[in-house]
């Protein structure tokens, strides 16, 4: 009786202990993670941009919140988080680039990342932190929110505090849209914008892109007027867009801009909604350029991306909606002759080959070619 008494006195004071080393590594990783964040940042990133780069280069946040915001216009997932520095918190919207830490299921709610790329917005009154770039630190594990944050605000605005029951971030006032300067870009020392920021509330911005794609002048006449117009497919490391110069900013960019060649372009320009028929990039908006818009072609060439793929294997072409953009590889199989059609609208003759591709799913598409390309 004694030894089995003393049997479970042993046992239970082992539970006890291991209880106790549980808590302890618990209470040990809370603190790691306290020490981590970046405290303070999002006050300095929306306040003073440049300061932000030197005081907090990488800023360490926790995510507070994961929704998804529906697809885009485009077809492509968006998501809306809301993300602390421990004193403050901001909503913040991914760029579709980084997607990826949260279908491989590491940011999460609870979870510790490093921003290493982003871009500070003011839409509407409401600031907005465009996150392009990110890294989540795994090793710091998921933990319950960390103090207690409070909205983040420009020093004009009214301090606001979070409500526990409401969306993190959301404000009812309105005010007038603002534009606030993005991080310094790391190979140059200007602001530089990503394209995947860009929209129409944003009246200041440069971006550095490689145009990937030129297109030949095309006119028009009607009984209204006539005129002229170019477009050229804009790319940098967050997205790519379409930009049109008419008349005479046609004049003014064709010759200058070149396939393949980075430039530096500056507002004012217009961003509207993509019209769809006319642009087969995965973008929500397009540029338009205007009288004043600066390109200058930029000295280093190298730091931006030379293309964009979307690749999709045959067999989920049948996946695929209508009208949806795609990239596919795959082995030559079948080459048609050319043909010539007339079209219905204009009259015009016009060329094209129909060609056939296969690939290892086993799957064959027919691809037709138009004009020069046939």
């Amino acid at each position: 009786c004694v030894s089995s008494r003393t049997t479970f006195t042993n046992y239970s004071s082992r539970r006890e202990q291991s209880t106790f080393i549980s808590s302890r590594r618990t209470d040990l990783a809370i603190m790691d993670a306290v020490s981590a964040l970046s405290r303070g940042s999002l006050d300095v990133i929306f306040n003073d941009i440049d300061k932000a780069a030197k005081l907090f280069p990488v800023p360490v946040m926790q995510c507070l919140q994961v929704k998804p915001m529906g697809a885009s216009a485009t077809g492509g997932e968006r998501y809306r988080l809301v993300m602390s520095d421990g004193d403050h918190y901001v909503q913040a919207m991914l760029a579709t680039q980084a997607n990826h830490v949260i279908h491989e299921g590491k940011l999460v709610r609870g979870s510790f990342a490093r921003v290493k790329q982003y871009n500070p917005q003011n839409l509407k009154g409401k600031n907005i932190l465009v996150i392009l770039d990110i890294e989540v630190i795994e090793s710091l594990g998921v933990q319950e929110k960390i103090g207690t944050p409070t909205a983040v605000e420009t020093n004009e605005a009214k301090e606001q505090t979070i409500a526990s029951n409401d969306f993190y971030g959301t404000k009812k006032e309105e005010s007038k849209p603002q534009s606030m300067p993005s991080r310094p870009a790391v190979h140059d020392g200007g602001n530089i914008y990503p394209i995947e920021g860009l929209s129409p509330f944003q009246h200041k911005w440069t971006i550095k892109a490689r145009v990937t794609m030129k297109s030949d002048i095309k006119t028009w006449h009607k009984p209204t007027g006539e005129g002229k117009l170019f477009s050229v497919n804009l790319l940098d490391e967050s997205g790519e867009i379409k930009a049109t110069g008419f008349n005479d900013q046609c004049d003014a960019f064709y010759d200058l801009l070149q396939e393949g060649s980075v430039y530096y372009i500056s507002s004012p320009c217009r961003v509207n909604l993509a019209k769809k028929q006319f642009s087969n990039l995965p973008n929500d908006y397009e540029i338009t350029f205007e009288r004043d818009t600066r390109i200058e072609k930029a000295e280093d060439q190298t730091n931006v991306p030379q293309v964009r793929f979307n690749f999709c294997t045959i067999q989920e072409l049948q996946n695929v909606e209508k009208d949806n953009t795609v990239d596919v590889i795959g082995v030559l199989k079948d080459v048609g002759e050319v043909s010539e059609i007339t079209s219905k609208a204009s009259g015009k003759p016009f060329q094209k080959r129909e060609l056939t591709l296969v690939d290892d799913t086993g799957y064959s598409v027919r691809v037709t070619v138009w004009g020069k390309t046939a």
